[in-house]
C-alpha cells in the first residue's frame, strides 16, 4: 500500500535548497524561440524574390532545396514551412535528412 506524504511535508521537501555538491544540468539555448511566419516569409522573399507560395513551388528544385536547408538552420519548423510554402512536410523532411529534393 502506498504511504502518503502530508502536503506540508512535501512542500517543505520540494522547497528545501539543494546542497552545494548537487549540480543541475542547464540546457544551453533552450530559450531559443522559433522565428515567426512573417520573419520566415521575409527570408524566403530575400532569398528567392517570390511573393507567394505558388511562385515558390515553381522554383527549380535546387533553389527550393537550398532555401529549405537555410531556413532549417534559422530555426523554422517543418510544419511552418509546409504551411507557408504549400510543399508537403514529407518532401521537406526528405530534403532536411538527405539534402536533396
Amino acid at each position: 500500500m502506498l504511504n502518503r506524504i502530508p502536503f506540508t511535508e512535501l512542500e517543505a521537501w520540494v522547497n528545501e535548497p539543494l546542497p552545494e555538491d548537487v549540480y543541475c544540468l542547464d540546457i544551453e539555448g533552450s530559450s531559443r524561440r522559433r522565428p515567426s511566419d512573417d520573419q520566415i516569409w521575409k527570408l524566403i522573399i530575400e532569398k528567392t524574390g517570390v511573393t507567394n507560395n505558388s511562385a515558390f513551388q515553381q522554383l527549380d528544385n535546387n533553389t527550393k532545396q537550398q532555401v529549405f536547408l537555410e531556413l532549417k538552420d534559422c530555426g523554422a519548423s517543418l510544419r511552418q514551412l509546409e504551411r507557408l510554402t504549400g510543399i508537403g512536410k514529407g518532401v521537406i523532411h526528405r530534403i532536411w535528412n538527405s539534402g536533396k529534393l
